[in-house]
């Protein structure tokens, strides 16, 4: 049915129907008869255009038979906001499916299946969520210092559509599991990036275990035990165990004997670019200490050590800036067309689409090398 397609697509953009009817140059009773499968009135096709890139939809989705299922959001802190939580997902699922576009229309579909778990929920523990991180860390050959290549791995060889958006201090992370694009994470530009890190292998293991705890409907945050595990298996994959023990023996050889000051604790922190609390907690798991020594300890490194400084994160994936480019080049995209995908000023995109001639002559190169 058009009419309840309409509605639902416009009620997961966290649209009303005034802002719809702005945006057709329509009163608010047009929209109305177009949701209203029992009314005559019907969008014109370009109308019809024109809601599709307003809902982040094709033009397709409207016209075609089948249930309605909405694609599906696991918050990690969710804003209290909903209006606002709303569009940073409308703003979400707009980016990927520009994505799956990119990918359809330059033919780069082709992707490795992530290693998900499929151990039943009843029978999921901490053990489980650290076994899975090392297996996670084997499969996806992200090597000792994963931090530093898990957001191009899981980009390039999985196809996870990984994107940062600024989301101030109410937002963390979200993750996205859709028929439509495949898995996807969304990361806070405004954090620091040991915690982006920390985020996205904290998204990374909602992902690997979405059959596991059976997410469905239309957004929502993991409870709180899921969150637990889903935060050990991220400390885990991000300081993996034989280059951690190693790191800290060095530590300590280096003191001549089992003591750390919070300085090499910051220092192995930025070996792995993970927060200190990371390597404090991760420390007390190893080794087994009670509870209250590692927060007394991450009480002390709060109060008397400072921040570290920050590298910031591009929006939108290195991966999605050269598709644009290279159906730009190929006359796939307009100029128009390839400026907006890449959010950006038309200055800005030339830069990206129109380089200066670089290319190497390989034929004389070869011969050189040859001769």
């Amino acid at each position: 049915m058009l009419g309840e397609r309409l509605k639902f697509a416009r009620e997961a953009a966290g649209l009303r129907q005034s802002d719809v009817a702005q945006a057709l140059n329509l009163s608010p009773s047009g929209v109305s008869d177009f949701e209203d499968d029992t009314s005559t009135r019907e969008p014109k096709a370009s109308q019809l255009a024109i809601l599709a890139r307003l809902y982040h939809r094709t033009v397709e989705f409207f016209l075609q038979d089948g249930p309605l299922v909405g694609d599906f959001v696991l918050w990690r802190c969710k804003p209290a906001d909903e209006a606002n939580a709303l569009d940073i997902q409308r703003r979400f699922f707009g980016l990927c499916e520009d994505y799956r576009d990119l990918e359809e229309l330059t033919g780069e579909t082709h992707s490795e299946a992530l290693p998900v778990d499929e151990t039943p929920m009843a029978r999921f523990s901490y053990s489980q969520a650290e076994a899975l991180a090392a297996r996670a860390g084997q499969e996806l050959a992200i090597g000792p210092a994963p931090a530093e290549v898990l957001r191009h791995v899981l980009e390039e060889r999985f196809r996870v559509k990984v994107f940062a958006l600024p989301l101030g201090a109410a937002a963390s992370s979200l993750c996205a599991i859709s028929d439509s694009f495949g898995p996807a994470v969304l990361l806070n530009q405004d954090s620091v990036s040991w915690r982006r890190n920390y985020d996205l292998a904290h998204e990374l293991f909602h992902l690997l275990t979405w059959r596991t705890f059976g997410h469905s409907g239309s957004s929502q945050e993991a409870d709180q035990q899921e969150e637990k595990w889903a935060s050990c298996f991220a400390s885990c994959l991000l300081l993996p165990e034989a280059p951690f023990r190693s790191k800290i023996k060095q530590f300590i050889d280096a003191n001549d004997g089992l003591k750390m000051t919070f300085a090499d604790l910051n220092g192995i922190a930025r070996a792995f670019d993970v927060s200190t609390e990371a390597v404090v907690y991760r420390l007390a798991g190893l080794f087994r200490w009670r509870k209250e020594q590692s927060q007394e300890i991450v009480g002390k490194l709060r109060e008397f050590y400072a921040p570290r400084q920050s590298a910031s994160i591009d929006a939108l994936p290195k991966r999605y800036v050269y598709l644009v480019a290279q159906a730009y080049r190929q006359g796939l995209l307009s100029f128009g067309k390839a400026v907006k995908l890449l959010r950006a000023s038309r200055k800005d995109a030339e830069a990206v689409l129109e380089p200066p001639d670089d290319r190497v002559d390989l034929n004389s190169t070869i011969e050189v090398a040859a001769g």
